[in-house]
């Protein structure tokens, strides 16, 4: 059953990205589908973290995607205005986020939903150093950046994926 519904996923994902539902896209969807789900068998898979009840984790889903929202309006209006020259470019940088409690899917996840906010990206995982070093376009205040990715972990997405 989770093959089949892996397939489905993909298709989808895939006919989503064409923004097609032609036939031969369907078929070509379908096929690519297959092929990997077959390809990609017995090989590992996500990173394991602690789950928790599904239901509550689905009900805090809305909140997470929300805040991710508004993060990727803010980042793009302060990336615009800096291209616009209407704000200064002056502290581009690195800054390093404690990992903290977080799951190796959380770290994964954690760092998905700062990249997608223009102006941030995920560089690296150290997991000696229990570290994640991200590439801001305002790195002024690294405290400050910090604390605004652990803000929103612990409020939004620790619900979600710990």
């Amino acid at each position: 059953m989770s093959r089949v519904l892996a397939v489905i996923l993909l298709t989808a994902t895939y006919l989503l990205v064409l923004g097609s539902l032609e036939p031969w896209d369907v078929a070509a969807g379908l096929l690519l589908a297959v092929v990997l789900t077959v390809a990609l068998r017995g090989r590992p898979g996500a990173p394991a973290g602690p789950g928790g009840p599904l239901l509550p984790r689905l009900a805090a889903l809305p909140r997470l995607v929300s805040s991710v929202l508004v993060e990727v309006a803010a980042g793009t209006w302060d990336v615009g205005l800096r291209v616009l020259h209407l704000r200064p470019l002056d502290a581009p940088g690195i800054v390093l986020v404690p990992i903290g409690d977080r799951s190796p899917l959380g770290v994964a996840v954690n760092g998905l939903l700062v990249g997608l906010s223009p102006g941030s990206v995920l560089l690296e995982v150290d997991r000696k150093r229990r570290l994640m070093l991200f590439h801001v376009i305002d790195a002024s205040d690294p405290d400050r950046v910090r604390a605004r990715i652990e803000r929103s972990y612990q409020r939004y997405q620790r619900r979600v994926w710990p």
